[in-house]
């Protein structure tokens, strides 16, 4: 009977890996993922999707972990992937409870666990090789500490027409246009501005090379014609330069580029003609926000309380008469 059960067992494991669905396989094949706890990490086929719980990986840039609460990656897109494809033509990826581990020490992960703030992020992305446009249509990192960063954009990668994106045709992307916003609240305190200290030298300071990057950018906003941004946007620009590098306040950037502007070039650098013609077709559109917007259910409510009150002492002032 034990053997039975230990049969049966066996096959059923067999059977549930058997159909996993291309998502999980995704996982299996392309990402080093580790359970947290156990031995084994749980992965479950759900309406269309992966789920994963309790997981980590490797930071990448470090021997940190970056461990995870919850993982849902969508089957779409993912259905008709090649072996010898490395980069998906689609993808709905959402990870959920994300915090920072060392891997390498117990006690240390647990107080970690115990003081972490959590974020979320997710990814939606969209390759069209018919038009050689890659639509990257919500990148989003979020948390009550850090608040919001969002990205939409649109990239034309013209070497990959035709067919599936690789590495070296991601270097050939060519910046359309890209919406981002921005509750700032600590995410460039916590997560930019220690990164750019660190690439300074770590025995001086760093204020006054940060006052001249601050400089530079509000020369930059202050030459740009109204043909690039009108005086709104630039008004806004000049006031979210002017809380760096601690802003509060919330930043919506719209940005089209004609002509798109190669991402591989601008690493490597441009000429002061070559920066000329790419700002010459910028159009932005800038706004920020410093102080807490009121909910339009408060408004509503405002007003009609201040009617009802008006009617009651225009009927105060009748009986009286």
């Amino acid at each position: 009977m034990k053997k039975i059960a230990l049969t049966l067992g066996a096959a059923m494991v067999l059977a549930s890996s058997a159909q996993a669905g291309p998502a999980c396989e995704y996982l299996r094949n392309h990402v080093v993922l580790q359970p947290q706890f156990g031995d084994e990490l749980q992965m479950l086929d759900q309406d269309g999707a992966c789920l994963v719980q309790n997981g980590q990986l490797s930071a990448g840039f470090s021997s940190m972990l970056l461990a995870f609460d919850e993982l849902i990656l969508r089957d779409e897109g993912l259905a008709k992937l090649s072996e010898q494809q490395a980069i998906p033509d689609s993808m709905d990826l959402r990870v959920s409870g994300i915090y920072v581990l060392t891997g390498r020490l117990p006690g240390q992960d647990y107080v970690m666990r115990l003081q972490a703030k959590p974020m979320d992020f997710s990814l939606k992305y969209k390759w069209d090789s018919a038009s050689a446009q890659l639509d990257v249509e919500q990148l989003r990192l979020r948390s009550k500490y850090l608040r919001e960063v969002r990205i939409q954009a649109q990239f034309g990668i013209k070497s990959a027409a035709g067919r599936s994106l690789g590495p070296d045709e991601l270097e050939q992307a060519e910046l359309k246009s890209l919406n981002l916003y921005l509750d700032n609240q600590n995410l460039i305190q916590t997560m930019v501005m220690p990164a750019l200290v660190l690439n300074m030298s770590m025995y001086e300071d760093p204020r006054p090379a940060v006052e001249k990057a601050l400089l530079a950018a509000r020369t930059s906003v202050q030459l740009m014609p109204d043909s690039v941004a009108d005086r709104d946007s630039r008004n806004a620009l000049l006031a979210f330069i002017a809380q760096l590098p601690a802003p509060e306040g919330r930043l919506s950037l719209e940005i089209n580029m004609d002509p798109p502007w190669p991402a591989a070039r601008l690493e490597s650098g441009l000429s002061v003609d070559q920066m000329r013609k790419l700002m010459s077709g910028l159009k932005v559109k800038a706004r920020f926000d410093t102080g807490q917007e009121v909910p339009s259910a408060y408004v509503w409510l405002r007003d009609h309380l201040r009617y009802g009150l008006k009617l009651f002492g225009l009927g105060k002032a009748d009986v009286s008469n």
